[in-house]
């Protein structure tokens, strides 16, 4: 396992934020600049893993627990509890027929603009991953959603490559945001213990070396490590 964090005892919309946020950083971008148009590669579906989550949250059982996210080095695996609402089939599952178990749940979250009551979430997630990846039962329903191995096998050989031709700051940078590309250069600075200008420059010099790319704006956007 990769990492299990709590994000439990709060709101629950504030919860789902934060686990946004999370999915967003940990959703590494591998791109291609060999081809025109740049061909970005990424670890999941971020649209399906979402889709997901909020299908878990909706449903889920809250009598038994809170669902559970658990993320390991080649998979997500998205668990909650409470297995089929009461009288739906797993053909209707897999249809996509939509049967909330928690009302007054679905209806804040469709006022939120968060969730839709059409039913596309399971047909979306069967499209690109297919009916493996859900495993139901009686008392729980279970979907593991596969990363891109070859975003996993770029992790690791840039993993392998630090060594060659970076300085001990540049290495450092390309590390940390391999693991989470949404950090800052103050984020950045703090965590390798440098200057602001120090990243800036470090920045500067790994675009030169067509290391790393700039997507979006430098107030919202973030870096990514293309291979």
């Amino acid at each position: 396992m990769s990492e299990r964090s709590d994000y439990g005892y709060g709101c629950i919309l504030t919860t789902y934020g934060k686990i946004k946020n999370r999915l967003q950083a940990e959703n590494i971008c591998i791109s291609d600049t060999t081809v025109r148009p740049r061909k970005d590669t990424y670890l999941f579906d971020f649209d399906c893993v979402n889709e997901g989550i909020l299908n878990a949250l909706v449903h889920n059982d809250w009598t038994i627990t809170e669902p559970q996210i658990s993320m390991f080095n080649n998979k997500l695996d998205v668990l909650s509890h409470g297995g089929l609402p009461n009288g739906m089939t797993k053909e209707q599952f897999f249809d996509g027929i939509s049967k909330p178990r928690n009302a007054m749940l679905m209806r804040i979250f469709l006022n939120m603009g968060l969730t839709e009551h059409t039913g596309h979430v399971i047909p979306n997630i069967v499209e690109k991953y297919g009916k493996d990846v859900f495993e139901i039962e009686s008392n729980y329903i279970r979907c593991i959603i596969p990363f891109q191995q070859e975003v996993i096998d770029q992790i690791g050989n840039k993993n392998v490559g630090l060594n060659v031709g970076l300085s001990k700051t540049e290495k450092k940078v390309i590390e940390l945001l391999i693991e989470d590309q949404s950090l800052t250069s103050i984020e950045l600075s703090e965590r390798i213990v440098v200057t602001n200008r120090t990243i800036e420059r470090t920045f500067k010099s790994l675009q030169e070396k067509k290391m790393l790319e700039r997507i979006g704006s430098k107030r919202d956007g973030n870096w990514i490590v293309i291979g």
